[in-house]
């Protein structure tokens, strides 16, 4: 079987810290627009790997929608898992112009120590009904987190999960 790549998209607050993890297990490159950010000698040498996971951490804006099927189409993977928090809805409209599955799963934790958080807390995600592929990249995706030592919950939809993320991480608790 030929070996395959994760990307990480958007090397940042949480970006950086989940391609520090997923690295230790697999075969990851990072990928930005500030190029300083990147290890470009290697994501040269691996540009010809197919793309297993490519790993949505940028933030959400009014053109999320438009820049993650411009992502799609520019690395061609067999599965998107978006990282980021987003407006509900966000997932099944990329699902839509989208013929591959694609995964709602946020980060729980806080920036600065991210990277213990990642492994610290539970790491729910979701896909809608009508995915293709639905089985293989819910057991691909599960399967893969467990091998990084994170704990997983599925979730019945990306848009409970994505109402879920919003109230439970921007809600003031003054």
């Amino acid at each position: 079987m030929k070996q395959k790549k994760n990307i990480v998209v958007g090397l940042g607050e949480i970006g950086q810290p989940i391609f520090k993890l997923f690295s230790k297990y697999d075969l990851v490159i990072g990928y930005d627009v500030n190029t300083k950010l990147m290890n470009k000698r290697k994501f040269e040498q691996l540009s010809s790997l197919d793309t297993q996971f490519l790993h949505i951490c940028i933030p959400f804006s009014a053109k999320f929608v438009k820049s993650v099927i411009s992502l799609i189409k520019r690395f061609d993977p067999n599965c998107v898992v978006i990282h980021s928090t987003v407006k509900p809805f966000t997932t099944k409209k990329i699902q839509e112009l989208s013929s591959i599955p694609i995964i709602y799963s946020p980060v729980r934790g806080v920036h600065k120590r991210m990277l213990h958080d990642l492994v610290r807390y539970t790491k729910f995600y979701a896909i809608e009904n009508n995915a293709p592929r639905l089985k293989w990249a819910s057991s691909s995706y599960a399967k893969f987190l467990k091998s990084c030592g994170i704990k997983i919950k599925k979730l019945s939809s990306p848009v409970t999960l994505e109402l879920g993320k919003l109230v439970c991480d921007t809600s003031y608790y003054g």
